[in-house]
């Protein structure tokens, strides 16, 4: 599985693809929103991203790709340690969410999900 990480916090994205890879998913790692104008070559099968990455929010690039044919049905998983992101999962339309700091256990079983 090909999962994009969108997350400007360098150990976090590292920690995070480091486990994804040893799981045996191919990982792409960014820093911000910028490899989102490229998903037709990256076809990622999941989108890891963070909520505040610097200038943009990850919440707003989740509804523009949902609001998008050709981006709607790739699953975003939104990552991040504001109290109400359940509340903003549903409002983004964001398919998954997991709170920072997570649990290993909880994040694979997220990315399990979506690999079925």
């Amino acid at each position: 599985m090909k999962i994009l990480v969108i997350e400007d916090n360098s150990d976090i994205k590292e920690i995070v693809s480091y486990i994804l890879k040893e799981d045996g998913h191919e990982v792409i790692p960014c820093s911000d929103g910028s490899s989102l104008s490229t998903l037709d070559i990256i076809k990622p099968d999941l989108i890891l991203m963070d909520d505040l990455l610097g200038d943009v929010r990850g919440t707003d690039l989740c509804l523009e790709l949902k609001s998008d044919a050709a981006t709607k049905n790739i699953p975003v998983m939104l990552m991040s340690a504001m109290p109400n992101l359940p509340e903003m999962a549903i409002k983004y339309q964001a398919d998954a969410y997991i709170e920072k700091p997570f649990n290993i256990d909880t994040l694979m079983g997220l990315v399990q999900r979506f690999t079925q």
